[in-house]
């Protein structure tokens, strides 16, 4: 890829979107600075890759130089479509500890947890809802001790008090935005994150930059009473309206 000046890795649900006419008008600065070689825009969603490519002609979501989908387990490259493959580099490379039985066996015996659809379950990531639980916390807590237990080839996402994923634990969008900057010849200090709930955790950890937009969920707004390494902006303003505001204040519009 052309040497650009910034990357922003930007969550997708309630991020970007949430407010139709702000995202209209982030997209259409977003795509100026992409088309000058300023921006790469890097999708990191835990959608599947149809309803990124649907989003693009349904819900003005900008064009992308790069998608994540399902938190941070698949990488895709444009020329996109939806008989692509992901990059086969990422998969081997997750593929290596994780198994999917076994992640499986950490939730099953979990009162209340219901599995997510099939499109969400994949090789490399097991999904349910936690929030008809008795109590979802202490499950996720449970969760988390077994995992610890078990081995180093796992990691927990919780998000929005009703998610939870099991993967491996060298996945996550911090991770994949990682690899694909280093497959990609790029550098770590051009990107800037944007999120709003516990799956995007990861890459505002992994990154000097990031964006909390106001209508983040709990996970990330108690970020600002924590001490971190990160310039984490907490927008004033709601979603692609909020990620606008961040990227004003790190002086890339």
């Amino acid at each position: 890829m052309q040497r650009i000046q910034w990357i922003l890795a930007s969550d997708i649900d309630n991020t970007l979107t949430g407010d139709p006419q702000a995202l209209k008008s982030l997209g259409t600065k977003i795509e100026t600075l992409r088309q000058q070689k300023q921006l790469a825009l890097f999708l990191t969603t835990g959608r599947a890759l149809d309803e990124v490519l649907k989003g693009f002609d349904e819900e003005n979501i900008p064009q992308a130089d790069a998608i994540i989908t399902q938190v941070g387990t698949e990488i895709y490259l444009p020329p996109f479509s939806l008989e692509m493959e992901a990059l086969a580099e990422w998969g081997t490379f997750l593929r290596q500890q994780f198994s999917r039985e076994e992640a499986v066996g950490f939730i099953d015996d979990i009162e209340g947890a219901q599995v997510q659809s099939e499109r969400y379950n994949t090789p490399l990531k097991v999904s349910y809802f936690l929030d008809k639980t008795p109590d979802p916390e202490q499950a996720v807590e449970r969760i988390k001790q077994r995992v610890a237990a078990a081995n180093n080839g796992y990691q927990v996402v919780w998000s929005s008090g009703k998610h939870l994923d099991i993967l491996p634990a060298a996945a996550g969008k911090g991770k994949a935005i990682r690899f694909l900057i280093g497959y990609l010849d790029l550098a770590p200090e051009q990107v800037i994150a944007a999120g709003d709930s516990g799956n995007d955790r990861s890459m505002l950890d992994e990154f000097d930059c990031g964006i909390i937009v106001a209508n983040a969920q709990r996970e990330l707004k108690s970020l600002e009473n924590e001490d971190h390494r990160a310039s984490f902006y907490f927008a004033a303003r709601k979603y692609a309206a909020g990620v606008e505001e961040g990227l004003r204040h790190f002086g890339v519009l």
